[in-house]
């Protein structure tokens, strides 16, 4: 097989975190609250990502592109509730969701490079594979929604 100098792509929630404060729609409703883990009593509403496996694009190739599949999950209301009962806004989580799934839908052959300049990718696109599903969080009191995300990049 043919050695390659192409890059091996950068850590995908890096990127993807990346692309989702590049997109108004997005860091309207959140601002720059995206991470891979949701702080406690964060400021609502909340984005949180997660790498959760992926395939190369093409094995064979020499481009070192990949298919990462990146779980997110949109978090809305107000921690423990008002006191009295939890206030989840399922509605708002559910908004900061279509948003997500609306910028990775529209996007195709973009370049990414994080504020330090250091890391840099090209997204070729996104599947879907998971529209948005509603999940109790008991435990929080916050309205939450999830989708699945699938990335197609590779670095620059």
């Amino acid at each position: 097989m043919p050695t390659s100098n192409q890059p091996v792509p950068p850590d995908a929630e890096i990127i993807f975190r990346q692309f989702l404060l590049n997109q108004t729609a997005v860091t309207d409703l959140v601002g720059t609250r995206v991470a891979t883990r949701l702080p406690r009593d964060a400021e609502m509403p909340f984005i949180t990502i997660q790498r959760a496996g992926g395939i190369l694009l093409r094995p064979g190739s020499q481009v070192h592109a990949q298919s990462a599949i990146i779980p997110v999950q949109c978090f809305a209301g107000q921690w423990g509730g008002d006191g009295n009962t939890s206030a989840p806004d399922f509605g708002k989580a559910m908004e900061v969701a279509n948003a997500v799934i609306k910028v990775c839908f529209n996007t195709e052959n973009e370049y990414i490079t994080t504020s330090e300049s250091t890391t840099r990718a090209k997204i070729y696109g996104f599947d879907i594979p998971q529209m948005p599903t509603r999940v109790t969080e008991a435990s929080t009191g916050l309205g939450r929604y999830d989708v699945g995300i699938s990335m197609m990049y590779r670095g620059i």
